[in-house]
């Protein structure tokens, strides 16, 4: 597999950021502290906050290629082609890509908070569903005229 060319990429916020931060570098303080000390199983703990740290703070992303939109959460990895890009929208779990065969799939990385859809403040998340939206729609778009279309029936008689 080609390494795909990354057009544009979102990573969480900086409060998230921030927020793995604390958790990755207070989880490796207080995991050295504890090793220190003798206290092996508390110190694994800790470990456990500084991996959680990084994979829910700071592992997430969501990236735009020449392929389609490639979705970076905690846990799983998806890439979705462009062909089958419906539309996206902001949600306050991430924004949601729609996929034409299959079910919604979210991107963690890019959030909108619920007071914002209350007050109908436009955010990254807005911005970011409707890059994804648009760029799906050009694809198509291009994917369509480039397509021969449908066959045209043959000229003549028909051979009776």
């Amino acid at each position: 597999m080609t390494n795909p060319t990354i057009r544009r990429i979102w990573r969480p916020n900086r409060a998230g950021l921030a927020a793995g931060f604390v958790f990755v570098l207070g989880g490796m303080a207080v995991a050295a502290y504890l090793a220190l000390h003798h206290h092996s199983d508390l110190a694994a703990l800790a470990g456990l906050f500084a991996v959680g740290g990084w994979r829910y703070g700071l592992h997430p992303s969501l990236a735009a290629t020449d392929e389609g939109v490639v979705i970076r959460n905690p846990l799983r990895r998806v890439t979705v082609p462009w062909r089958q890009v419906e539309g996206a929208l902001p949600g306050s779990r991430g924004v949601i890509v729609l996929r034409t065969d299959r079910s919604p799939v979210k991107a963690w990385a890019v959030q909108k908070a619920n007071w914002s859809h209350f007050l109908g403040k436009r955010r990254r998340a807005d911005d970011v569903a409707e890059y994804l939206t648009q760029t799906a729609q050009r694809h198509r778009a291009t994917a369509a005229s480039l397509s021969p279309g449908p066959p045209t029936p043959p000229r003549g008689g028909g051979g009776r």
